[in-house]
């Protein structure tokens, strides 16, 4: 499940923002006085920012959550552009202004890019997977991993989610796939820490976080069990290599 933060204190705007993503199965907003308290908080799953207004409170709030997620982008929804005399400088990247008329049109537009582009996405053909060949079911999984809590991504809750056993999931899976499992979720955990790590820049904490541990010893000690050194000697090797 994905989530829309949600600034708005628009009643009608809010509504539309509403109408919107009532398309979107797999969206739900938090609005206003949900916010996570902590910005650590925040959910991996979370899309986007929108508000309907321009000002300093709006700005800052933007910025505390860009601090753990660098790419969180701002959507600014309104029937014109009105920017707040205080705000001295915008946010230079992932500001995207959906104004005028035809502004339910663009922000739905705009929500589909987003989910397409969201970190979760897995690359199928980076990983040896076909989607377009998968069944039904398996696209389910697929869509099911790109959304969870990534700790509940094992094959005991999987088959859960699909009310079969375990065994019988590995099954269909290595038949599908030609791809055990946990060899599978090996390489997507991989492909998500070197994303994290590398491409973005973020610290420990912050990938531990958003790989949903609540600890972040726990995943350092995960960290070291799978790959044999710490999460910051990993990321030092792959810095220098890269020179």
């Amino acid at each position: 499940m994905y989530r829309v933060l949600a600034d708005i204190d628009d009643k009608a705007l809010l509504e539309e923002c509403y109408s919107v993503l009532s398309d979107f199965d797999e969206i739900q907003i938090e609005n206003g006085s949900h916010f996570p308290n902590e910005i650590n908080n925040l959910s991996m799953d979370t899309l986007f920012l929108i508000t309907n207004h321009l000002n300093p409170s709006a700005i800052k709030k933007l910025a505390s959550i860009r601090k753990f997620a660098p790419r969180f982008p701002l959507v600014f929804y309104n029937h014109s552009l009105m920017l707040d005399e205080q705000v001295k400088e915008l946010p230079q990247k992932n500001l995207f202004l959906i104004v005028g008329d035809e502004r339910k049109w663009h922000l739905k537009q705009l929500v589909r890019r987003i989910i397409n582009n969201h970190w979760r996405r897995l690359p199928y053909e980076q990983l040896g997977i076909d989607f377009n060949r998968l069944s039904h079911r398996m696209k389910k999984v697929m869509h099911y991993i790109e959304t969870a809590d990534f700790q509940k991504c094992d094959i005991f809750h999987i088959a859960e989610f699909l009310n079969i056993t375990p065994s019988y999931f590995s099954q269909i899976f290595k038949h599908e796939t030609g791809q055990y499992f946990r060899v599978f979720m090996q390489r997507v955990l991989n492909y998500y820490e070197n994303l994290l790590f590398l491409d973005w820049g973020l610290e420990i904490k912050n990938v531990s976080k958003m790989l949903g541990y609540s600890e972040l010893s726990s995943y350092s000690r995960s960290f070291k069990k799978r790959k044999g050194q710490s999460p910051r000697a990993f990321v030092k090797l792959q810095m220098r290599n890269s020179l």
